[in-house]
């Protein structure tokens, strides 16, 4: 890349259309286009029954955007390297007690974590790996998503559903080509292949094993997607008796209390031998999911698990992060709230976020020095992509979805508020590979 490339914006000016009220990009001609197809978007939506996770409908903001063509290969280079460091904390969690005591991982999940027979080849099969930021050298990743993929499946049918409308001629006159998110297949023919890698040989008629706790919703997608593909998707929890016959199976559980597990002794026994097949195993999942793996990442103390190319990209991609008692101390973080954000180690949909430059500084000075906040994630507030509206501005993130160690598209969100999440309001936006992305299979 050419001197003062980390000064590029990561979308390109003609290829970033926003076509919110107010917003410039609506004023284009390609604006005009992605209005035109907007309608035919909604409709698609609602006659998909597009759902996220707490049931609510999935909202859809007027927006394609594309990478700027000169960023997307650095940037996906850097994301894939970040993701392999994440590995590596992975399989080196059950023999380095120094990372395993900062981790902490709950005993809970720590018991199959290192019943695990062969740490050393653990993967990180899925992640989808959220960022900020509005140029190449201020992006960075927040969090790693390593459990359920149901986001993204409604990310890959957005992204047909804009092809299928007005705006996909722009699309085609820009070359833009399909990612492998796009398929209409890619969940179950992931699935599959992992199985058939793993001993579970593809035949028809197969029961494949959606296992869940709490939030169904996306399953129904994971489902139409089995089924087109021949298979037979049974919906049970992962304590359920009549589980124990499967033998392949996608598991979507964020321990946000971790004792649930403590009912779940023939799953984990079966999923730790290999009995039971599901991608991105206990022992990867329940380490690579703990939010501490980004302090982990970031914290000078870890730098002996990576090679010196490694280092790079963290340094890149990684934001200021750090594990509160053990990295920073409570004064520090007081001192600087604006700048910080808190994290439980493990959480979703934003709902034990704290945002210091939204919370009043008594507050924020209770919430560091509470016990129940010790050994939580301190992480450096990154800035988000502003979009102006006739509205007041918009924020904006980018999610870059991974299957195997690879990039397999992108997507983001628009909200109003900072803390940019779909379960907060956040709606769904299109983002697009300029350059071919690796297929899935």
């Amino acid at each position: 890349m050419a001197e003062g490339g980390e000064g590029l914006p990561l979308f390109g000016v003609e290829g970033d259309v926003v076509a919110l009220a107010g917003a410039a990009g609506g004023a284009t001609a390609a604006g005009r286009k992605v209005l035109d197809g907007f309608g035919y978007v909604r409709s698609r939506v609602v006659a998909e029954d597009l759902r996220l996770s707490d049931g609510s409908r999935q909202g859809v903001v007027p927006a394609v955007s594309v990478l700027d063509p000169r960023v997307e290969p650095v940037l996906r280079d850097r994301i894939q390297t970040v993701v392999r460091c994440l590995r590596e904390l992975v399989r080196r969690y059950a023999g380095d007690g120094r990372l395993r005591d900062f981790l902490d991982v709950p005993e809970a999940l720590d018991r199959w974590v290192r019943a695990e027979p062969a740490p050393e080849r653990l993967e990180v099969d899925w992640c989808r790996p959220d960022l900020l930021g509005e140029t190449l050298g201020t992006v960075r990743v927040l969090e790693f998503n390593a459990s359920s993929p149901g986001g993204m499946l409604n990310m890959g049918m957005l992204t047909r559903f804009w092809r299928e409308s007005a705006f996909g001629r722009v699309l085609e006159e820009w070359g833009v080509p399909p990612a492998p998110l796009e398929s209409p297949t890619w969940f179950a023919d992931w699935l599959l292949d992992y199985g058939q890698t793993h001993g579970v040989a593809r035949r028809a008629g197969r029961q494949v094993g959606l296992f869940h706790t709490r939030g169904r919703f996306e399953f129904a997608q994971m489902a139409r997607q089995l089924r087109d593909r021949g298979q037979r998707p049974v919906l049970l929890s992962p304590g359920a008796p009549d589980g124990d016959e499967l033998r392949l199976g996608y598991l979507k559980y964020i321990p946000l209390a971790p004792d649930d597990v403590r009912g779940w002794e023939a799953f984990c026994a079966r999923a730790c031998d290999g009995d039971l097949v599901i991608p991105n195993a206990l022992a990867a999942r329940w380490v690579a999911e703990n939010k501490l793996c980004l302090a982990a990442l970031s914290d000078p103390r870890f730098r002996y698990l990576f090679a010196q190319r490694e280092c790079a990209a963290l340094d890149a991609l990684v934001p200021f992060s750090r594990k509160l008692g053990d990295g920073i101390t409570a004064a520090d973080a007081i001192a600087e709230r604006e700048r910080l954000v808190l994290k439980a180690p493990y959480s979703c949909r934003g709902e034990s976020v704290v945002m210091g430059v939204d919370t009043p500084p008594a507050l924020w000075k209770r919430t560091v020095r509470d016990a129940a906040h010790q050994g939580w994630l301190v992480q450096e507030r990154v800035a988000a992509g502003i979009i102006e509206t006739a509205d007041g501005p918009f924020l904006r993130d980018l999610v870059a979805p991974m299957l195997r160690g690879r990039v397999i598209g992108y997507g983001g969100r628009f909200s109003s508020e900072h803390l940019l999440n779909a379960a907060q309001g956040g709606r769904g936006a299109v983002v697009l590979s300029p350059w071919a992305l690796a297929p899935v299979s």
